[in-house]
Order: C-alpha cells, then sequence, then structure tokens
C-alpha cells in the first residue's frame, strides 16, 4: 500500500463513529449548597428565561433553588407538602394549557399534590389525589406527564402491595381526573415502577415502564382520551440486563426511536419483605441496556454499555439525557453504589460510548437532573444520606 492511500485509509477510519471522534467530557463541580433533607428526586424547570431546581426527599419539604447562568445555585425557600410528613418522589414540571404546574409523589401519603409554579418559581398547593380502591397510588414514587393534541395526562407508578398504572387527566387549573388505571399481570411489566418515559411515533403516542419488582419493561399505546393499552412486554435474561429495572429514558436519533433503562440488582439490597421472590434472582453484572422501539411501539433489544473496571455503573439509579447534537444524545447515569456520575454517548445507532465520569463523593438515589443553559450542559446532584447537593458543568476535553 502507497503511503498516500495509508494516509487516506487512516482518514477514513478517523471519521467513523467509534474511531476515537465522540467527544469526551470533563465534569467540573461548581457548586455545593444544603438541602433541608435528603435528596431522592429533583427536576429543573425554565420559566421564560430563570431556571428552578426543585428538590425533595425523606422529609416533608420541597425545597426551591434559583440556577445561576453559570450553574451556582441559590435557596429560595421551602414547601410543606400537604398530609405532614411525607416521603416525596417524582417530581416532575411541566406547562399545562398555559400555567407552570409541578407534581409531586407522595411516598409516605399513597398521594399526589400538584403545586402551581409561580414567575418566581415559589410553589402554591392546588390539588391532592388521594389513593382509592380504584387506583393504584399507594407508596407513589414515578410520574410522567403525556402530552396528547387536546389534552395532558399524568400517569403514576409505585411499588405498592397490588401494583399497576394509573392515568389522570390534568385539567386547565392543576387538578387531577381519573382517566383508567390497570392492574399488574403476569405479562406485563408494572410492579415497582420507578421509570417512564415516552415516545412520539408517526403520530402515536407510547409510554414505557420499568418494573423493578418484576424485572421487565412495557411498552404502552396512549389514545387522545387518556386510556391506554399493552403494546409489548420484554423480560430480563443474561443478556438484557433488567434484573431491578429502574430508571427509563427515551431519545429518537436519525429518526430511530431508542428507549435507555439502567438497574440496580436486587443483590445489591439487604434481604427486606419488599423485596419480592427474592430467591429467583440471579446476579449476572451491571450494565445499561438500549431498546429500539418500532412504528408500532415494539421493544427490541439494540446493545448493552457493560459495567467493567474503566466505568462507574455499579448500581444505577437515574439517567438523564442531555441534548447534544444532531449525532449524539449525552445520557448521564447517576449511581448509588459506586457514587458517582458516568457520562455516556448515544449514537445514531443505538450503542453508548464512555464520555466521561466523576466520583461524586456521595451516593445518589434517584436524585440527579440537568439542563442546558444558554450553550452549557450543566448537572445538578444530591445525596441519599446526607443533605449535599452539588451542581456540575460539562466541559468538552
Amino acid at each position: 500500500m502507497g503511503r498516500s492511500l495509508m494516509i487516506l485509509v487512516v482518514f477514513a477510519i478517523s471519521i467513523i463513529p467509534g474511531f476515537g471522534t465522540e467527544p469526551k467530557f470533563r465534569i467540573v463541580p461548581i457548586d455545593q449548597v444544603e438541602t433541608s433533607n435528603n435528596t431522592v428526586t429533583c427536576t429543573v424547570f425554565q420559566s421564560d428565561d430563570d431556571f428552578f431546581l426543585y428538590t425533595a426527599g425523606d422529609g416533608n419539604k420541597i425545597d426551591v433553588f434559583q440556577i445561576a447562568r453559570n450553574g451556582e445555585l441559590q435557596f429560595l425557600t421551602s414547601n410543606v407538602v400537604t398530609g405532614g410528613r411525607n416521603t416525596v418522589r417524582g417530581l416532575v414540571a411541566d406547562k399545562i394549557a398555559g400555567k407552570n404546574f409541578l407534581f409531586a409523589g407522595l411516598k409516605g401519603g399513597n398521594a399526589v399534590e400538584v403545586f402551581e409554579i409561580y414567575d418566581d418559581g415559589t410553589l402554591h398547593s392546588v390539588f391532592v389525589e388521594h389513593d382509592n380502591e380504584a387506583t393504584h397510588l399507594g407508596i407513589v414514587i414515578t410520574l410522567q406527564v403525556v402530552h396528547m393534541q387536546s389534552a395532558s395526562y399524568l400517569f403514576v407508578g409505585g411499588l405498592e402491595k397490588t401494583p399497576g398504572l394509573s392515568a389522570f387527566r390534568i385539567t386547565q387549573d392543576g387538578k387531577l381526573e381519573h382517566v383508567q388505571s390497570m392492574a399488574d399481570t403476569e405479562e406485563i411489566f408494572t410492579d415497582g415502577i420507578i421509570g417512564m418515559s415516552v415516545h412520539s411515533i408517526d403520530g402515536k403516542t407510547y409510554l414505557f415502564t420499568g418494573g423493578f419488582q418484576d424485572n421487565g419493561l412495557s411498552s404502552f399505546r396512549v389514545f387522545e382520551d387518556g386510556h391506554f393499552e399493552v403494546i409489548s412486554n420484554i423480560g430480563d435474561d443474561s443478556n438484557l440486563f433488567l434484573n431491578g429495572t429502574y430508571p427509563v429514558i427515551s431519545s429518537t436519533k436519525s429518526s430511530r426511536h431508542y428507549v435507555v433503562v439502567g438497574h440496580r440488582h436486587h443483590i445489591y439490597y439487604k434481604p427486606t419483605p419488599w423485596i419480592k421472590d427474592r430467591d429467583t434472582y440471579f446476579y449476572h453484572g451491571d450494565a445499561v441496556s438500549v431498546f429500539r422501539v418500532d412504528e408500532k411501539g415494539k421493544l427490541l433489544p439494540r446493545s448493552v454499555f457493560l459495567g467493567d473496571s474503566t466505568n462507574l455503573i455499579k448500581g444505577q439509579t437515574r439517567l438523564h439525557k442531555l441534548p447534544l447534537d444532531e449525532k449524539f444524545d449525552l445520557v448521564a447515569v447517576g449511581t448509588r453504589d459506586d457514587q458517582s456520575i458516568q457520562l455516556c454517548l448515544l449514537n445514531e445507532t443505538g450503542r453508548l460510548i464512555d464520555a466521561g465520569k466523576i466520583r461524586t463523593g456521595f451516593p445518589i438515589y434517584y436524585g440527579l437532573c440537568g439542563q442546558k443553559i444558554d450553550d452549557q450542559l450543566f448537572l445538578f446532584a444530591g445525596s441519599v444520606e446526607g443533605k449535599e447537593l452539588a451542581s456540575y458543568r460539562l466541559d468538552l476535553e
């Protein structure tokens, strides 16, 4: 092979995805503040040009912070949730019919509380939906807003003894109207819903749920009136790494639709009554799994990002997606057992690539979120065992 041809071949290889062209990031600590309690849930909401961070955990308070454009955090206020000392989970903020709302799962109160978000980021409680015999709001963990053409719906899942999935129509003033509840069965994976995400494909809306207790992933078609039906189910095996399915996120690259799923294997939990059928679980390592979703909402295994000595994904509890460019999304993986944040690039073909990492010094238990402010990416993470809340800037290396 001639020298000029060899140089051409080397150059061609260097621009093929997977051969060193993917960006790498350095995670830079920016600020650390104290929260009222530990952090087990957090979310960022943008109101006009302002950014607000909402955090909560095992107390009865939701803390509100304003995020400066450089990532620094300023404490604003705390809101006490309805019903006394409740543990708060699944915070999600969204705009409904022109108004801004924060939805909070009250794990200890078996309820969902809705707050209106004022222009200055502060909260005002407007509605509480309590569990009853028709719904599945016991030990609420996860909330997901689904927007349809003429209405928006809140889907709710949790860790209750009689598990299932419930949908509520969100009214213009933030009230919740029950639409449908579906009890868990042997075929679907809704026992212990900790992660949910959404895809819109060819005008159809699909919701994805991860079952922490029954170790699998399900997809549901959501209709315009908020009703839903099962489309596809896939359970754990030695190649899929769905034992203790935890966070679930959606991503679309080059018209290809993916669901990315993390897990915290049951081996990481001490024997407790709420871990069901413990003896049937087997440990086959740690990995983040990627599934492709076809045009009918069916889940198809695509790839796995295996845990090894070069990455930090032991006991994943949270995935957060940040937009990067047309070719890549950035996926941040928060862990409790590695006490870390692992960054991965999700490429067009549905594969995850190591993009940087940091040891936080505290365990993350679903308390991780992020935001793009101007052209800068930030992550925010809180400790499940303490009151530390940190902000990080992501810099290209």
